[in-house]
């Protein structure tokens, strides 16, 4: 990435809902290609780049952005009710 994504309000489309949510990030790099084991879950709506990345068989979801940041935006603290779900399923 040549600037990275730098501060809050930056906006992540989740695929599977299709729900925006505003996160803080700070990183200058992203997943080029996530292979066929993962699914791309939610892209940055700037540059479509690679936010989160799931595979259900295996147990793993990922995201790119900080869902804990304080203080806020909080948009995606739901993140580690679905950790928590995950959690205990295994």
């Amino acid at each position: 990435m040549e600037f990275g994504h730098r501060g809050v309000n930056q906006p992540v489309r989740d695929l599977r809902s299709d729900r925006v949510v505003m996160t803080t990030q700070n990183h200058g790099y992203t997943v080029a290609d996530p292979g066929d084991k993962l699914d791309v879950t939610q892209v940055n709506v700037n540059d479509d780049t690679p936010e989160g990345l799931d595979n259900d068989d295996l147990g793993i979801i990922t995201r790119q952005y900080h869902p804990e940041a304080n203080p806020g935006p909080h948009d995606s603290l739901s993140f580690f009710d679905d950790v928590v779900e995950l959690a205990d399923q295994q």
